[in-house]
C-alpha cells in the first residue's frame, strides 16, 4: 500500500506540473496570445526530484517536453472540434478563453472526447471572456453536441407499430438543443468555408430548436418547430408516447387540431431515420481513438 501511495503522489506531482500555463518557447509555438511569467518554483522543484538529468538536457528542461506535448495536444483538440466558435470570437479571443477554460477545466477522462463538455457552461460562467457570450454559449453547445453525436453509440430502432405501447427514448446521438441565438447558422456557414456575417441579437428566451444527429456517417443539423422539439424532449423523458403526447398537449396554444397531419408526417420521418429506441435497451458502445495525452 506504501508503494501505492507514494505511486500516485508522483502521478499527482507530475500530472500537476503538466498543466501548468505554458511560457516562453513553449508557448511562442502555440496559438495562443502572449503571457508573461514563467513556470512555478513548485514545477522545478518536481522536475528536480522525479527526473535525472540526460547528456544534454537538465530536469526541467525534459519536464518541459512533456509539458509543451500536454498543451498541443488539449489545444489542437479543443481547435478541431470548435472551428465555428473560434470563427465568431476571432483568433484572439478564442485561444484566450481556450486556456482560461484549460486551466480551469483540465481534463479528468481518459478520451479527448470529453474536453469541451463543459465549455459552453465555462463560457456562461465567465461573459467577460468572450465578445459575444451568449453567441458563444450556444455554438460551444452545439459544437460538442456535434461531437458527441459522432461518438455516441446506437441501439435498434423501433418500428413505428410499437411506439405507442413500448418504452421508448432517443437514440443516443440525438441531440435537441434550444437556443437563442443563430448558432445553427453560424456553425453552417463555417463549414461552408464563409466568413462570419452579421450576428443577430441574442433573444431573452430560446427561440430557435435545433435536432443534432448523425445518419449513417454524416452529422446533421436540423432546425424543429418549437412543437417538435417539445414532442421529443418529452418523449426521451417520459419514456412514453402518451405520457409525452399529454404534456405537450397541455401547453397553451402550442398545437391546435389542424396540426395533427403535421404531427403524423413528423413520425413518420423520425422512425423513419430510427431516431427512436427501447428506453430499457442500452446503446452499442461506441469507439473513440482520441486519448488524453
Amino acid at each position: 500500500m506504501q508503494a501505492e501511495s507514494q505511486l500516485h503522489d508522483v502521478q499527482a506531482r507530475f500530472l500537476a506540473a503538466l498543466r501548468e500555463p505554458i511560457f516562453g518557447d513553449s508557448r511562442d509555438r502555440s496559438a495562443l496570445p502572449a503571457r508573461p511569467g514563467s513556470v512555478s518554483a513548485t514545477f522545478t522543484s518536481t522536475a528536480n526530484d522525479l527526473i535525472t538529468p540526460s547528456a544534454t538536457l537538465q530536469p526541467e528542461e525534459r519536464l518541459e517536453l512533456y509539458h509543451r506535448q500536454y498543451w498541443y495536444r488539449l489545444l489542437d483538440s479543443i481547435e478541431e472540434d470548435f472551428p465555428a466558435l473560434r470563427m465568431l470570437l476571432g483568433r484572439a479571443s478564442f485561444w484566450r478563453l481556450v486556456e482560461e477554460y484549460l486551466v480551469a477545466a483540465p481534463p479528468t477522462s481518459f478520451t479527448l472526447r470529453h474536453l469541451g463538455a463543459s465549455l459552453a457552461d465555462f463560457i456562461a460562467a465567465h461573459p467577460r471572456l468572450t465578445p459575444h457570450p451568449v453567441q458563444a454559449q450556444d455554438v460551444a453547445r452545439l459544437e460538442y453536441a456535434l461531437r458527441s453525436a459522432f461518438e455516441a453509440g446506437e441501439s435498434p430502432a423501433i418500428a413505428a407499430s410499437e411506439l405507442a405501447f413500448a418504452s421508448i427514448a432517443l437514440q443516443p446521438h440525438v441531440h435537441l438543443l434550444a437556443l437563442r441565438t443563430g448558432a445553427d447558422t453560424l456553425w453552417r456557414r463555417c463549414e461552408r468555408g464563409q466568413s462570419r456575417g452579421r450576428l443577430s441579437p441574442a433573444t431573452a428566451r430560446a427561440s430557435r430548436f435545433v435536432a443534432v444527429y448523425r445518419q449513417s456517417h454524416d452529422l446533421r443539423v436540423e432546425r424543429l418547430p418549437r412543437a417538435a422539439f417539445e414532442i421529443l424532449s418529452a418523449i426521451d423523458q417520459s419514456h412514453s408516447l402518451d405520457a409525452a403526447m399529454d404534456r405537450v398537449l397541455a401547453i397553451p396554444g402550442l398545437l391546435r387540431r389542424r396540426d395533427s397531419e403535421r404531427v403524423k408526417r413528423w413520425f413518420a420521418t423520425w422512425t423513419a431515420a430510427g431516431w427512436f429506441r427501447r428506453a430499457d435497451h442500452g446503446p452499442t458502445p461506441s469507439s473513440d481513438n482520441r486519448r488524453s495525452p
